[in-house]
């Protein structure tokens, strides 16, 4: 299930014995565990295990095992669990403790718990849909006594690369800066402040608009960033080579495992790679990389060959 599903799956309480709790968004996978305590009831030093790299399979059954005390439930979450043979827990699924709730907790699903997936419901706590998190800006912004317009709340996911956590911090920011009022555009470009790759994102933009001009001023604010020439160098060859790998392959479900990215960086991918053809991705490759060999060769400084490379990529 999505995780904006589980709320309403566990005021059901119709419980599933054992879930996995995984996805990238670290925002999201807190909430959820937060979720999943909170079915301890009032009493959680009796009803809460919470085991840590366990010793054994046979460590989280006999947790799974006990009994709850003045409740009706038990939970049991487990982190770190990579290392042990869970062989025994498809054993254990056979026949569950009916008042236990098992929980499994990764980012990504580790090779042992594999055979298990089937057994297990899964909460997935990706990235959400932009929607979805515009919705939720909405919502907690009134909370916080503010509002904030369509373009603004569009501008904070861009400049947060829809990471939550981070959402969720520069909008109790803006709050506090515009409380009984309305947060705009330009409070978001004064306050918050974009990920590196969001700004790689838009030098790309500028690139494929061919606009010199806001290509020049965000190439600008990437130097200011504190970050070397040619470690730029190297982030815009990384975007753009990923942007030309998703341009000339067929969607897979492991895109982002192989490309060693996230799924929302892959999703952005194919966004931005339809602005250009696979010809002109490939020239703008071989710029940056015959860059990067022209620094480290000496014929050039590093700041000249990186604003040699931008030039380069406008002109392709």
């Amino acid at each position: 299930m999505l995780f904006n599903e589980l709320k309403k799956h566990l005021k059901s309480s119709d419980f599933a014995p054992a879930y996995l709790v995984t996805g990238e968004d670290a925002f999201l996978m807190q909430s959820a565990i937060s979720q999943f305590r909170a079915l301890s009831g009032s009493m959680p030093d009796f009803n809460l295990s919470e085991m840590n790299n366990p010793e054994s399979c046979d460590a989280i059954i006999e947790s799974c095992e006990c009994l709850p005390l003045a409740s009706n439930l038990r939970v049991v979450m487990v982190y770190g669990y990579g290392k042990i043979d869970l062989s025994k827990i498809g054993k254990y699924l056979d026949n569950p403790c009916p008042t236990t709730v098992l929980v499994f907790v990764s980012e990504k699903p580790e090779n042992n718990i594999s055979k298990l997936l089937a057994r297990l419901t899964i909460v997935d706590c990706s990235k959400l849909d932009r929607r979805t998190v515009t919705q939720w800006i909405a919502v907690k912004t009134k909370e916080y006594g503010a509002s904030i317009t369509g373009s603004a709340a569009d501008l904070l996911i861009e400049y947060c690369a829809g990471d939550m956590s981070r959402v969720s911090a520069e909008l109790g920011k803006l709050c506090s800066y515009r409380y009984g009022g309305v947060i705009n555009d330009d409070d978001v470009m004064q306050l918050v402040s974009p990920t590196l790759d969001f700004k790689v994102f838009a030098l790309s933009e500028a690139v494929s608009a061919k606009n010199a001009g806001k290509a020049s001023v965000v190439l600008k604010n990437l130097s200011e960033s504190g970050v070397s020439p040619v470690m730029l160098i190297g982030m815009l060859y990384a975007h753009f080579r990923r942007l030309l790998y998703v341009s000339v392959t067929p969607a897979y479900d492991r895109m982002a495992i192989d490309l060693g990215v996230k799924d929302y960086a892959v999703k952005k991918a194919k966004e931005q790679s339809a602005r250009f053809t696979p010809v002109k991705l490939k020239k703008i490759c071989d710029s940056l990389q015959r860059a990067d060999y022209d620094i480290k060769s000496g014929k050039i400084t590093d700041k000249n060959a990186l604003e040699l490379s931008v030039f380069e990529a406008l002109t392709v």
